[in-house]
């Protein structure tokens, strides 16, 4: 068991779902809407409290995700302009989603902007939005293939822009190259800055590095962590991004630990097997298009 921050709530941790739509975005078989309801709908009778539903991108962009409208209930979401965060409103989310990164080619190839363009944007929409209601994604926090290690004077850069508009900060290991000393670090900036850090963390196929992060996280004050059922997604915008943590291993492992998440892997069981149909179905539209 993990014995640092026992102090209080310290033992209740959030598992935020991300399956729906960081899982599903990058699938090519299309999965339909009344699948994907009963996705959602399993994960809360679950126990699960925060999911991120939807993306409201453009539909050319993350084909997948066109169906936002007709598959959001009332969870998070994703908004990438102001198009997508005034559909997102008319539909009546009220979690929003933003992403920003320090890696300026990653801001181009996901927003087509760079990052001080992004807040700018943001700052014409997000005005009227709660920052308790903010979730905002930092993408490539721990690296990236295209500009390298970021430095703690970019990372808190990007801290102080994360804080014009949101509560929560969500460190994103977009390709799986972090390390327990950046955890540290970063975890310790944002919560020197008054923000609540989370972390969203993908692999190569071997999730035990994820989970020395969550350990690393843990210890240092971090209680939110980003996961998938089934283990489903990856970003469409980074080749080789990896998998995401799956939210079966990361709720097993905090339960044996000691920690409270209000979710256990017998009540994720629906839920699992929906998530492995659906991979069933991409596995087989690979196969027919080889």
């Amino acid at each position: 068991m993990l014995e640092r921050y026992e102090e209080g709530n310290q033992m209740n941790v959030t598992v935020y779902e991300v399956g729906p739509r960081d899982g599903l975005q990058s699938l090519k078989r299309k999965i339909p809407s009344s699948q994907k309801i009963k996705l959602i709908d399993a994960l809360y009778d679950a126990g699960l409290t925060e999911i991120e539903e939807v993306s409201f991108a453009h539909p050319k962009l993350v084909p997948q995700m066109a169906d936002a409208e007709d598959v959001f209930q009332r969870g998070g979401v994703l908004v990438m302009n102001k198009r997508g965060y005034d559909r997102a409103i008319a539909s009546g989310a009220e979690k929003i989603n933003i992403v920003i990164s320090p890696c300026e080619t990653f801001n181009m190839k996901n927003m087509r902007k760079t990052r001080s363009e992004l807040v700018l944007m943001y700052k014409t929409f997000l005005d009227k939005t709660p920052k308790e209601n903010v979730r905002v994604y930092i993408s490539m926090a721990f690296g990236s293939p295209f500009s390298g290690e970021v430095s703690p004077k970019t990372m808190l850069s990007c801290i102080r822009d994360a804080k014009m508009f949101g509560k929560t900060v969500v460190f994103a290991d977009t390709v799986g190259v972090g390390t327990r000393k950046e955890v540290e670090l970063w975890s310790e900036m944002a919560l020197l800055e008054g923000m609540t850090p989370a972390l969203h963390l993908h692999h190569k196929g071997e999730e035990e590095k994820a989970l020395q992060l969550i350990r690393a996280g843990l210890l240092n004050g971090i209680r939110e962590f980003d996961s998938s059922i089934g283990g489903l997604g990856g970003c469409p915008f980074v080749d080789n991004s990896g998998a995401n943590l799956s939210t079966e291993t990361l709720v097993l492992h905090l339960n044996v630990w000691g920690f409270e998440t209000g979710v256990t892997l017998d009540a994720l069981k629906k839920a699992s097997k929906i998530a492995r149909q659906i991979k069933l179905n991409e596995t087989a539209r690979e196969i027919e298009a080889r």
